[in-house]
């Protein structure tokens, strides 16, 4: 399921803004970016992103917005300076020119050497950050949460369509079977009452193979068991809740009994209602890996 949350706030003076994207995934799969002194809190935001969803690929962004200057402290690196002023030295005897450090150094003079101030913030302990980042992460995880339910009641609403239209072809092909099977065994006693007519024809064993054959074509135990799939789908879709897998396992277990309708059935009114449910099935399962 797709869905987007954001919020920011402040943690020990320092603003954070919190983005969270998801796109349809059959599993929970997280990538976070957090910036260097939050990342010690990488687990806990997945923990905090799986315990409220089980399916979908999310991408997890939390930035630093602003800092104010009272959490940042300017170093002088000293060492680096000694540095700049031993190659000062080594310039000075190889081009036999006196390089010197003016007694007049500007601000600007030393910014534009590399590292010679440095700049490092206050680090706060977990104590003191983790429940406010934590609470700014909640309100974009409730963000995401109000956009997938959303999309959630819409994919419920084409699931019981098109369920309904499942078990509206199961009926169909219920009707039909009493029909067909009148059909096939009028057209197997047709053809016995020619192959009687055969000389030394056995047809007590004529007799016995059609009874196996007719058995063989029932399909009346397949349509009781898509009958009971279809009943429990509609009932735990009812339900609600972390139902994804237990629906996606229903439609295997539909899909198989649709292949062996299809296998036994020698109709072509069925044949065709069975290509309908196939692919109705199919639909019905795309929209079903989506869903928590």
């Amino acid at each position: 399921m797709t869905g987007f949350g954001r919020s920011e706030g402040t943690c020990c003076g320092i603003i954070y803004r919190v983005e969270i994207r998801s796109v349809n995934h059959r599993y929970c799969d997280t990538n976070v970016r957090l910036p260097d002194e939050l990342i010690r809190f990488e687990q806990k935001v997945r923990s905090a992103l799986s315990g409220k969803f089980s399916r979908g690929k999310f991408e997890v962004s939390i930035l630093q917005v602003d800092t104010p200057l009272r959490d940042v402290r300017p170093e002088l690196k000293i060492s680096t300076i000694r540095q700049y002023q031993t190659i000062l030295k080594e310039l000075s005897k190889v081009f036999n020119v006196n390089f010197t450090i003016r007694k007049d150094i500007r601000l600007s003079d030393m910014l534009a050497l590399k590292d010679m101030i440095t700049f490092s913030r206050v680090d706060y302990g977990n104590s003191e950050i983790e429940e406010p980042f934590l609470k700014i992460l909640d309100k974009a995880l409730d963000e995401i949460m109000k956009m997938r339910c959303k999309e959630g009641r819409i994919i419920y609403k084409d699931l019981k369509r098109r369920i309904g239209k499942l078990e509206s072809m199961t009926k169909h092909i219920e009707r039909n079977v009493p029909i067909v099977s009148r059909n096939m065994k009028k057209r197997y006693f047709e053809r016995i009452k020619e192959l009687s007519e055969i000389p030394q024809l056995n047809m007590d064993r004529v007799y016995q193979e059609l009874a196996m054959m007719v058995e063989r074509m029932d399909i009346t135990e397949e349509i009781v068991r898509v009958n009971s799939h279809i009943a429990q789908l509609k009932d735990k879709l009812d339900v609600g809740g972390v139902v994804g897998r237990t629906l996606d396992f229903l439609l295997q277990e539909v899909n198989r009994e649709i292949n062996t309708i299809a296998s036994k059935a020698s109709d072509m009114t069925i044949s065709q209602i069975i290509v309908d449910m196939k692919a109705e099935a199919e639909r019905i399962r795309e929209q079903v890996q989506n869903i928590e």
